[in-house]
């Protein structure tokens, strides 16, 4: 939830009481602190370094350098030379942006520092970032406009969890003239990134050339908008709370072979939910996976699957899918299955086996009258393969044999996940398939060891 603490000015003991009373930060605790050299982070650094004697937690500072700009070495300097005069330590990071064409250069490169910024992080270390007031309205504003919900107007939280620790924002109850205020007391000198004014991109022209109209029309805006972010935040986590009850009532029970970054729901039970319940539960379920929540027409498609009830169906996107199969809708992190290599293998049973670039590690396990008997086994170089079509599985007494492809149907066995199953041989006969199914034929005694085959994901 976005907590903001709205003082009338912004000082060295209403900062201690934010960091106590709000944010919870416990004594001799590591903080951490990105700063860029402007008048935000410089101004949040100042403080923090003041609080030192009396509030006792070590003090450090990141500084990120994105290499964007021709004064990016003179900038590391200037946090060089304030640093020194604080005597707090500084750490800089240097990233190199890749984005590709179409992509927002403002994105990558917040996504970089805050990636350059965990690398950084000690363990169970509090990373403080210096945005305020304005910068919140402009996050509200900015997720207006691309139509987003409640999760995207709760704009900025003053607390979350990052890396192995938290990120703080201490600043959100201020605005800009008062930081502005405590660096002219206290006679802070920072550097202008050039780039601020650069109305093509889009947070600049809200900040330049929308918001100070209408301040003018409206003083008390940013704090208004800041009480609205606390409500959709207050909401977002009713949402929430409803989405995750709503996922244990279709929590599914599938023991079968799946890897890992896939979820399964009943689909039935999904069904029996309102459309509302359905998209929320959906969003719930795809944001606590780690992926990437698609557009609303995705999630639409994905929950006609429900309505229209087919055997099979998906609905793809580009950091995840949906897949609705016996009656279990699958939430896979990729729309397409990991393909292992296609050639045959060979393996001793005894080391693990690592497949397709290491995504995939085959192992056997010992365990007394099950799976594959070791003396039939022992001596002998096991082949690994995958499915190309064809292949039989020996079935004990008059049964005779059966097709694979009807034994991963028996075993509901969703359709994309079949390639990517390891087969294991010994000469030409199928002995195991990954964990689904042992070969009879090869059924050690009660007091014999047994190979137990299993498969894990990386």
């Amino acid at each position: 939830m976005a907590t903001s603490i709205t003082s009338a000015t912004l000082s060295i003991s209403s900062l201690k009481q934010i960091l106590h009373d709000q944010l919870s930060l416990e004594q001799n605790c590591s903080v951490y602190l990105a700063f860029s050299g402007g008048l935000d982070s410089h101004v949040l650094l100042h403080g923090l370094s003041r609080l030192a004697a009396d509030y006792p937690f070590s003090l450090n500072a990141i500084h990120v350098d994105h290499s964007l700009h021709k004064q990016s070495a003179e900038w590391a300097r200037h946090c060089i030379s304030i640093c020194d005069d604080l005597g707090v330590p500084l750490t800089i990071k240097t990233v190199t942006l890749a984005y590709d064409q179409g992509q927002s250069l403002e994105a990558v490169a917040r996504d970089a520092r805050y990636t350059a910024l965990a690398e950084v992080l000690p363990d169970k270390a509090i990373c403080m970032t210096a945005q305020h007031m304005n910068d919140q309205t402009e996050t509200v504003v900015l997720q207006l406009l691309r139509g987003a919900g409640v999760h995207g107007l709760a704009a900025m939280p003053a607390s979350k969890v990052f890396a192995t620790g938290r990120l703080l924002r201490p600043l959100l109850g201020f605005t800009r003239d008062d930081l502005h205020s405590y660096a002219k007391k206290h006679q802070l000198r920072w550097v202008e990134d050039p780039s601020n004014q650069n109305n093509r991109f889009d947070r600049n022209f809200l900040r330049n050339q929308v918001l100070p109209v209408l301040r003018q029309r409206w003083p008390g805006m940013d704090k208004s908008i800041s009480r609205s972010a606390r409500h959709a935040a207050s909401a977002a986590t009713m949402l929430d709370e409803m989405g995750l009850s709503d996922l244990l009532y279709c929590k599914a029970s599938y023991n079968q072979f799946f890897p890992p970054g896939i979820a399964v729901l009943r689909a039935d039970q999904l069904a029996g939910l309102s459309p509302a319940h359905q998209l929320n539960a959906m969003r719930c379920w795809i944001r606590i996976n780690g992926i990437d929540v698609p557009g609303d027409e995705r999630l639409q498609s994905a929950r006609k699957l429900l309505d229209e009830s087919p055997e099979k169906g998906s609905v793809l996107w580009q950091q995840g899918a949906f897949r609705l199969y016996n009656n279990f809708l699958w939430l896979c992190n990729s729309p397409d299955v990991v393909l292992p290599a296609n050639e045959m293998m060979h393996w001793n049973p005894e080391s693990p086996l690592h497949i397709n670039k290491q995504q995939l590690e085959l192992r056997a396990s010992r365990l007394p009258g099950q799976g594959i008997a070791l003396s039939v086994v022992e001596g002998f170089e096991l082949q690994v393969r995958f499915r190309q079509g064809g292949e039989i599985c020996r079935m004990p007494g008059e049964h005779g044999s059966k097709p694979l492809k009807k034994l991963l149907q028996d075993l509901a066995v969703p359709p994309w996940l079949r390639a990517s199953i390891p087969l294991i041989y010994l000469h030409e006969d199928l002995i195991a398939v990954s964990s689904l199914w042992s070969n009879p034929h090869y059924i050690p005694a009660a007091n014999e060891e047994g190979y137990i085959f299993s498969v894990h994901y990386h």
